[in-house]
């Protein structure tokens, strides 16, 4: 019988692309293109990273000659910049032994040129897309990157309370930015800039004597700030000297993700709404630098157009996207896919260059220029491959068309083929009496071979079903490529992941839907794909069960009140709203799902001081009814959760252990386990891998069947 050590370590060993760029040594029809990836190693219980270097030979709209060299292991590297000759590389270096040591390394012709110890002068780099940077100037005399400020030593000082930036960011207080001249080798560092806000995604003006980054604000209080699009921010501006500093987005109070184009005229960056959902629809707004008027470029879209349309769904722009002076390269959400989209700056057209006809998958966007596209591509069932686009500008159309190639794939090996190529998938729409953005990502295994699932780790005719609701609440399933979704399947579970109400990729209207309707409309929507896919006749009937993290974990537990679920896998879940707003990094956001005011411009003084607003917050929770819950309960927590912090598990286990020990319920399953050194997405190599087998084995413990049950 299959094993989930067995699917999963098979999968593991696929290895994903992080990021592609087309070198400056490229010529017109031959691309050195540098492909940086990671792959876990489970003996270690670490992510490697390695690079590689593509040639691609190509022709007008011919396939490419391609010929891949070896993958390099960047060890230590924390990040990498080639300058924009090609003639130099910047690495960020940290060294871990009994003093971590950082170090800046300028490398020419394949060789060490300089070599800087930063120690003494900052703490650790910041290599994040919310915070992170490393940029050289475009006369290739000075690079600029973020990094954390040197801890005071000072014996009063070194004992203050600071807050932090949240999950993620444990112990990252006070982001600073780096400027090196490499004519000198003078160290500079910018800090502490007026309106109290920490500095990141630096990028230089064109005539590298300025930079341009954007400023999160941190009075009067810090907000946890990963995967959170509706914090206070703005677009700065300030000499590499320091001096000069001025706001370049006026009143606007949420702007993020600033990119120049080549010609220097052109910035455009991201706003979204402030407070309410922490992920929304985007403005892509932009400032003409000459004139630094701010405009919009494409608006917030209420709901989808007559081309489907649903408006911007991005966290964080491509770092190279420009084709031309006026239009850049994106992707982002398009209901249950991510799309590659060509945007014109100047009448804000957008064009859809993957359309699910040839593209039923998701497509990211990895780097643009004038001539080529680079972006990566899966589906539910197929792993990821590298793309390369050829650019034809439709002679003088003003659209883009765009001829794509396969340069890679993620050198699957056979053993992993197993796992993906037997089983099917599709997005399942038009589920009767529900609203029509409601959809779901649903895969099938084994579909064509019924002996497969008989044999299977959860035997019988047909396949359980585990429904799979996302977190956020405001995200989203895309249809790609996910290791967990593949465990599942491979082990004989049909899984159905839930797009429902409040979900991006749709519309704001189908954002704000949700809000002040937690616990009560997902729920509702969850139980409908239930039962529709029930209906179908495709699942057995009478072998349901759930899993999901955070707010999917918070509608799971609620789901729980329905006896009938066979069992159910709960990772990180909010389980008690009120106690959540004193605990976590967003403390605010059991109001913004609630639909309760809170402005983090102006914070309460004291959280829940009205006792309306804790009876609605305790009305909305799953710790209502834990008394309610039959089935067998797994607990997955990470000890280092600063989203959900594990006592929000623990307290919803402990409850329900009480109650079984009161109603002496002997054979009732009800367990726990804890995760060390891991946050809220049980993403540490160790954490990911014991959390799937522990999910799996449970699932397949309480669902299967022998034959002789049939």
């Amino acid at each position: 019988m299959t094993t989930p050590q067995e699917v999963f370590k098979a999968l593991a060993a696929i290895p994903t692309y992080s990021d592609a760029t087309i070198l400056p040594s490229s010529t017109d029809n031959t691309l050195n293109i540098q492909v940086s990836l990671s792959q876990r190693d489970l003996e270690r219980n670490v992510r490697r990273k390695f690079t590689r270097t593509v040639v691609a030979s190509v022709q007008d709209k011919s396939v490419p000659l391609i010929l891949s060299g070896l993958s390099v292991d960047t060890g230590d590297a924390v990040a990498q910049a080639v300058s924009p000759s090609g003639k130099l590389t910047v690495i960020l270096r940290s060294v871990a032994g009994e003093k971590k040591k950082s170090f800046v390394e300028i490398w020419s012709e394949g060789a060490i040129l300089h070599l800087l110890e930063t120690t003494a002068i900052h703490d650790d780099f910041y290599a994040d897309s919310t915070f992170g940077a490393l940029e050289w100037s475009r006369d290739e005399t000075k690079i600029v990157y973020v990094a954390e400020r040197k801890k005071s030593e000072d014996a009063v000082e070194k004992f203050n309370y600071k807050p932090d930036w949240g999950e993620t960011f444990t112990g990252k207080r006070e982001p600073s930015l780096v400027i090196i001249n490499l004519d000198d080798f003078e160290v500079k560092v910018l800090d502490r800039f007026q309106d109290d806000m920490s500095p990141g995604q630096a990028i230089f003006s064109h005539d590298s004597k300025s930079l341009i980054f954007t400023g999160y604000h941190r009075n009067p209080q810090f907000f946890g700030i990963v995967f959170c699009q509706n914090r206070l921010t703005g677009l700065y501006q300030v000499n590499i000297d320091g001096s000069d500093f001025k706001t370049l987005t006026g009143d606007l109070k949420s702007a993020r993700s600033p990119r120049l184009n080549n010609e220097g005229t052109t910035l455009v960056f991201l706003s979204n709404a402030v407070n309410g959902p922490h992920a929304s629809c985007a403005k892509l707004c932009k400032i003409d630098i000459s004139s630094e008027k701010v405009s919009t470029v494409v608006d917030i879209v209420r709901k989808a157009d007559a081309t489907g349309f649903p408006g911007l769904y991005i966290d964080q722009l491509p770092k190279k996207l420009w084709v031309s002076s006026t239009k850049i390269i994106t992707s982002s959400a398009w209901r249950s896919r991510r799309t590659l989209l060509a945007i014109d700056t100047e009448s804000g057209t957008v064009e859809e260059l993957t359309s699910a006809t040839d593209y039923p998958g998701s497509t990211t966007a990895l780097y643009a220029n004038s001539r080529w596209i680079l972006t990566t591509y899966s589906t539910p069932t197929d792993p990821w491959v590298l793309f390369l686009g050829q650019i034809d500008s439709g002679k003088g159309t003003g659209d883009i068309k765009v001829h794509f190639s396969p340069l890679e794939s993620g050198k699957t090996i056979n053993k992993a083929k197993a796992f993906y190529q037997p089983h099917s998938w599709s997005i399942v729409k038009n589920i009767p009496g529900q609203l029509e953005s409601l959809e779901v990502l649903y895969l099938e295994p084994y579909k064509f071979d019924s002996d497969a699932q008989k044999t299977s780790a959860v035997s019988g005719s047909k396949p359980p079903l585990v429904i799979f609701p996302h977190g956020g609440p405001h995200a989203g399933f895309a249809a790609e490529f996910s290791v967990l979704n593949l465990v599942l399947v491979g082990l004989g579970f049909a899984v159905a992941c839930v797009n429902f109400t409040g979900s991006l990729g749709f519309g704001q209207d189908n954002v704000e839907a949700l809000v002040g309707r937690v616990g009560e409309l997902d729920v509702n929507e969850c139980q409908a794909v239930r039962d529709h896919i029930i209906s179908k006749g495709q699942v057995d009937a009478d072998r349901i069960c759930l899993t999901g993290g955070s707010h999917g974990g918070f509608i799971i537990t609620h789901m729980l009140k329905d006896p009938s679920y066979k069992a159910a896998v709960m990772r990180n879940p909010v389980t008690d709203i009120p106690a959540l707003t004193a605990i976590s990094d967003i403390t605010e956001w059991g109001y913004a799902v609630n639909g309760l005011p809170f402005d983090m411009a102006s914070p309460p003084t004291a959280t829940l001081s009205d006792p309306e607003v804790f009876k609605k917050l305790r009305a909305s929770s799953p710790m209502e009814h834990v008394e309610q819950v039959v089935a067998p309960t797994l607990m997955l927590l990470g000890s280092g959760d600063r989203r959900v912090p594990p006592s929000q598990g623990i307290t919803w286990w402990q409850a329900r252990q009480n109650k079984i020990k009161k109603d002496q319920k002997k054979d009732a399953v009800n367990r726990i386990q804890m995760f060390d050194g891991t946050g809220h997405a049980l993403d540490s190599v160790e954490a990911e891998s014991n959390s799937t087998y522990s999910l799996a084995s449970f699932l397949v413990e309480f669902t299967r069947v022998e034959q002789d049950q049939e």
